[in-house]
């Protein structure tokens, strides 16, 4: 990735690719995580980032990776610090 180009937050690839393709809507998601809706829609709309705990969750419900999930959190936190700096 360059380093300039602000990556994806997850909450973007996680609505996007993962909800659209099994047709998951927010609540539904929660359900599944055993979560609140409130929490999902902050992920999904990038106001809350994808904790370690929140990443093995996923994991499991939508069979994904823990490190995935994880590493696009930090990569995205990275670019915003740099930002910062």
């Amino acid at each position: 990735m360059i380093k300039n180009e602000k990556p994806l937050h997850p909450g973007v690839v996680l609505n996007e690719i993962y909800m659209s393709e099994l047709s998951l809507s927010q609540s539904e998601l929660a359900r599944q995580c055993r979560c609140s809706a409130r929490k999902i829609n902050e992920i999904v709309n990038g106001k809350r980032g994808i904790s370690p705990e929140f990443a093995i969750i996923l994991e499991n419900v939508l069979g994904t990776t823990a490190e995935m999930w994880v590493r696009m959190q930090a990569e995205y936190d990275l670019w915003q610090a740099r930002k910062a700096a």
